[in-house]
């Protein structure tokens, strides 16, 4: 899917003439982008020197200036993941889902399967970003997009998120690269025992704090306002902004922000055994005996001889998935001094409006590459399989019985148990975090808005409804090819954009959409209407995180 976006955005491009921009002198040189219909794009741009060698697993060291004029007007490489995803299930469900006809998937498959028009290079030497401006802008807004893809999978450089949507809004976009999968998490006590902070993993976020650093120093040689900055992503890149929210070390390098469909909460660890949960070390510990190195004195100079691929993925699937998919941050006690959830409950996150929210079906692709169907029905009673399947969730010493609102809610549904897990797994992932972090924040008084995103794609034969990353298209105007669309879903693609540029520039919402509270839980919906409501299923999401509060 994303190789024929790539393919059409790519094409769409081209055909269009640009110029070279006027030269921005930065801190480490001078560069020169591209302009076109009045939008300069900065592409490229290194924010930290490249992460090899020695600098493998260490935080990122500035870039090293250089003489003349550097171009901008390509995409640095992508951080190194795997690269085998034309063919896969996620794909093929996306494919079904969204209701293409037979010769629609042949075309996509076909061109994924060929990488047609992709060209993108992965490597260790990542960490670029890319600055899309107003031409002639002059203190604008500026938002720092983090993408997602489970922290492993990515980059900042793909072409759905080339758009002049924001800078349309008067708003200078910035994407940017971060360290992936082992390469940008991957913790273990020797490399603990070698930074002087005693903490290792992280080295994504560390990533993400060096390019939010560049943007303090830089961007106002774009014309932005260093002092207006609003960090944004989805999925992983939501979860990268719950816990840049955390962290004492991004004060002052942002000042609004917004976590679509991601939290911190659930998906990431402690960096040592506290907890029932394995630890980002013990993860670590057990990657490195898989590649059978001994945890000696040597332990470190043998992992950075081990060349750069042999980390991206590895050829057990069940393996590659307890020792890298499971990668992301760890709460270390120093660049994040307390679980994410125990920040949001303790006020400990800046003092900055914040937006959460997430999709009303996060589950309906995620969860078949997770349970297999078959998987599922041979590890659930048909007897109350409800009760299993939340065990299974469960697993890591945060079990409590089911509680009534969510059996209550299964009923509602009315869905065989298979679609009805998925729908739940979702609303426990996504929907429960979000509320959570909604609610602890206003607790504390600290400006927090929730929105929930509920429009399918309109297609009879679409079978995912508000499916996960889905609001990216309306978010970017990146719609994915021969998937169903009409006048509404370009309305309402403009109200997002809107939306979330209003935000940046005034630090909230325009309109009617209030301040969450427990008094008064309202969200922003965007759906076949947008308008401003207590969600349907609100009993439901109070339960879930309440079961945050009470087992976390």
């Amino acid at each position: 899917m994303k190789t024929l976006i790539v393919f059409v955005l790519t094409v769409s491009f081209l055909g269009c003439t640009s110029s070279a921009t006027e030269i921005v002198r930065t801190s480490d040189g001078d560069l020169q982008g591209y302009e076109k219909e009045n939008v300069s794009y900065f592409l490229g741009i290194p924010f930290a020197e490249p992460p090899v060698g020695k600098l493998r697993w260490r935080a990122p060291q500035p870039t090293l200036a250089w003489d003349g004029i550097r171009e901008a007007k390509n995409f640095g490489p992508a951080c190194m993941q795997p690269t085998n995803i034309g063919n896969s299930l996620f794909l093929e469900l996306m494919l079904d889902g969204f209701g293409l006809a037979w010769y629609e998937k042949f075309i996509i498959n076909l061109l994924a399967f060929m990488d047609l028009g992709s060209g993108t290079e992965y490597s260790e030497d990542c960490l670029y970003l890319n600055v899309i401006a107003p031409k002639d802008a002059k203190n604008l807004p500026v938002m720092f997009w983090i993408h997602g893809g489970a922290s492993r999978f990515g980059s900042g450089g793909d072409s759905i998120y080339l758009s002049s949507k924001f800078a349309e809004k008067d708003v200078i976009l910035i994407t940017t690269n971060y360290r992936l999968g082992s390469l940008g998490w991957f913790a273990h006590p020797k490399l603990s025992e070698e930074s002087e902070n005693n903490v290792s993993g992280n080295y994504g976020s560390l990533d993400m704090i060096a390019a939010l650093t560049w943007v303090k120093e830089n961007i106002e040689a774009f014309g932005g306002n260093p002092n207006s900055v609003t960090i944004f992503g989805e999925s992983a890149g939501g979860q990268a902004v719950g816990t840049l929210l955390a962290s004492p070390f991004t004060e002052g390098l942002f000042h609004k922000a917004i976590s679509q469909s991601g939290s911190g909460i659930y998906t990431t660890r402690e960096l040592k055994n506290e907890t029932p949960s394995l630890s980002g070390e013990e993860i670590g510990l057990a990657l490195a005996d898989h590649f059978g190195v001994k945890n000696d004195e040597n332990t470190l100079n043998n992992l950075r001889d081990i060349p750069a691929e042999k980390f991206v993925q590895l050829s057990d699937p069940i393996k590659d998935q307890e020792l890298i998919g499971n990668m992301a941050q760890v709460s270390d006690g120093y660049y994040f001094p307390y679980s994410f959830h125990e920040a949001y409950r303790n006020g400990t996150t800046h003092n900055v409006p914040y937006i959460t929210g997430f999709n009303a079906n996060e589950g309906t692709s995620l969860f078949p590459l997770i349970f297999s169907k078959e998987i599922f029905d041979q590890s659930t009673s048909s007897k109350d399989w409800l009760n299993g399947f939340w065990q299974s969730v469960f697993t890591e010493g945060t079990y409590s019985s089911v509680p009534n609102e969510i059996r209550e809610y299964e009923k509602s549904l009315g869905l065989e148990p298979y679609k009805a897990a998925a729908q739940i797994w979702g609303d426990i992932y996504f929907g429960g975090p979000a509320y959570y972090a909604a609610q602890k924040r206003s607790e504390d008084d600290l400006e927090t808005y929730l929105y929930f995103f509920s429009r399918s794609v309109p297609s009879e034969r679409q079978t995912l409804g508000a499916t996960h990353a889905l609001e990216i298209a309306y978010l970017f105007g990146s719609f994915f090819p021969f998937v169903a669309k009409n006048a509404w879903d370009e309305e309402l693609s403009e109200i997002m954009v809107t939306d979330w540029t209003d935000f940046a520039k005034y630090g909230k919402p325009m309109g009617n959409w209030p301040e969450f509270s427990s008094s008064r839980p309202i969200a922003k919906i965007y759906g076949d209407e947008v308008y401003e409501s207590k969600l349907d299923a609100d009993e439901v999401f109070k339960a879930l995180a309440e079961n945050i509060n009470l087992n976390l």
